[in-house]
């Protein structure tokens, strides 16, 4: 319990974190704090343009942050919050609650609810989402999930706080993204999930 009160402490300081994920271990810090975020992209040497993601503690505060009556795709949505918590990441219409915040985009939100459980209470004792990325050099990919050894020594001695992973993922790839803001359904990455299946069921 400490290591969750150690990094949402740190989160609160406007400090970045490594945080676990179903997947890659992440970069993590508040998204209503604009100054917090640059220092992700700083971290990463990331283009601005490629937004953060945003983490919920539970499936249905993701709802909070979806414009629901700007869906197309709206039974297929309810499938895709219905399959949370998992390796899922699901890029939808922003909503008025979404932060006012240049790393992510005005119109448009990418909301993840994991199973990771540590995670799930760092951003429930935080009070709030969490924006993230995961925690690798822009531009430089990884043939296996990035753990937490890799991310301590790419990141470690620049970070607020390295939370431990309480189980390790079940996942062999990275998340699978489905793109709801079309007239298409688009699957951006191809994960573990076998999201058109789901959805044709």
């Amino acid at each position: 319990m400490q290591h969750i009160h150690n990094t949402v402490a740190a989160l609160k300081r406007g400090e970045v974190v490594l945080v676990p994920t179903d997947t890659n271990y992440a970069l993590a810090a508040d998204p209503w704090n604009i100054d917090a975020c640059q220092k992700i992209y700083d971290l990463k040497k990331r283009e601005r343009q490629k937004p953060l993601t945003l983490f919920v503690a539970e499936p249905a505060q993701a709802w909070d942050y979806i414009a629901v009556d700007k869906v197309q795709h709206r039974a297929a949505l309810d499938k895709l919050i219905g399959a949370m918590p998992g390796a899922l990441n699901v890029v939808v219409p922003a909503s008025d609650n979404v932060p006012q915040n240049p790393y992510l985009k005005p119109d448009s939100i990418s909301l993840v609810c994991n199973h990771q459980g540590v995670l799930r209470e760092v951003i429930a004792l935080f009070g709030r989402p969490l924006g993230m990325s995961s925690a690798n050099l822009s531009g430089v990919e990884s043939d296996c999930l990035i753990d937490i050894d890799a991310a301590r020594q790419t990141f470690g001695d620049r970070v607020g706080y390295i939370l431990p992973a309480a189980q390790r993922p079940v996942t062999t790839v990275s998340s699978t993204i489905v793109s709801l803001l079309e007239k298409e359904i688009k699957i951006l990455r191809a994960g573990d999930m076998d999201i058109m299946a789901m959805l044709a069921s």
